[in-house]
Formats: C-alpha cells, sequence, structure tokens
C-alpha cells in the first residue's frame, strides 16, 4: 500500500510542475488594444501602429541592459530585461502613457482612453517651405522665426532648421 501511495504522490507531482511549466512559458507576441480603437502606439518615442496592434516583444520590446527603477526588488545595479514607456495618442483623447518591462508585457495591453472635446491634439505641423531663390541667411531666419511665432513649427524644429542655416556661415 505505501508503494501504490508513493506512486500515486509522484504522478499527482509530476502533474502538478507540468501544468505549472505552462504558466511561465515564455510570451513572444502581445497585442496592444485601445477604446476607442484606432489610437496610435509609440514605443519610447518611436510609432509603432494603430491599435489594435500585434506585437512581437523582441522586435517593438527588445531586451538591453538598464538601469535600476524603482519597481525593482533584490540586489543589482543593472538588468538585462525589456523595458520601454509606452504612450498610446488618440486625436480627442488624453494620451496614455507608462512604463512596462518584461515581467507587465505577460499578457495583451487594453487602455480605456478618456476622451472628449478637451483633448484634441493639434494637428501636424505643416513642412517649413524652401526658402525663396537668393534669400539671404537673416531672411530665412527671420522666416522660420515667423513660423515658430505663428505656431506652425514646434521649438525643436525652429531650433533644428536653425542650427541648419546657421551651419551654411
Amino acid at each position: 500500500m505505501h508503494v501504490r501511495e508513493s506512486a500515486l504522490l509522484a504522478l499527482f507531482c509530476t502533474a502538478a510542475l507540468s501544468g505549472c511549466a505552462s504558466l511561465t512559458k515564455p510570451v513572444s507576441s502581445i497585442t496592444i488594444n485601445s477604446d476607442p480603437p484606432g489610437a496610435q502606439v509609440f514605443v519610447s518615442g518611436r510609432n509603432i501602429g494603430t491599435t489594435p496592434l500585434p506585437v512581437v516583444l523582441d522586435k517593438e520590446f527588445p531586451r538591453h541592459w538598464t538601469e535600476r527603477i524603482s519597481s525593482d526588488v533584490g540586489p543589482g545595479f543593472a538588468f538585462y530585461r525589456r523595458l520601454a514607456t509606452v504612450t498610446i495618442k488618440k486625436s480627442g483623447c488624453k494620451p496614455y502613457t507608462n512604463q512596462f518591462t518584461g515581467k507587465t508585457l505577460r499578457h495583451d495591453i487594453t487602455v480605456t482612453l478618456t476622451c472628449g472635446p478637451q483633448y484634441i491634439l493639434a494637428a501636424p505641423a505643416a513642412p517649413a517651405t524652401a526658402a525663396p531663390e537668393g534669400a539671404t541667411i537673416e531672411q530665412r531666419l527671420q522666416e522660420l522665426q515667423e513660423l515658430k511665432k505663428k505656431g506652425l513649427i514646434s521649438d525643436q524644429e525652429y531650433h533644428t532648421q536653425q542650427q541648419r542655416i546657421l551651419n551654411q556661415l
């Protein structure tokens, strides 16, 4: 009788452990969803597509060395892992931003966006037009300043173009 109980216990443990193995199976892809759908998804500032969006983790969330973050426990100064900031934006909705690690990327991401007229996103800036033929550097800088003043280009675009023009001196 003792042998039979031992065999049953071994069988039970094997079944239980094989079930646990399936719980820790690595995930290779997830889907990023939003309500409402059709929102733009940015991973660490890079636009990767529109929801609903199937994502291959190794492509969009590659592992890399990172410093400690507030949610880290245990010893260590650096960790080799998936770590990225995800931002989901849709015109008319409040943008959603959250930091994800390998631990939080084991399941699909589903976000309900808060929408309303107060969350209308600004239209993309119109590309700067080419300077008229023969325009002086001073004229080009003045035109660039006017575009910034009218809100047609961002501060970053202004400084980038300003530097490009000044580099021609």
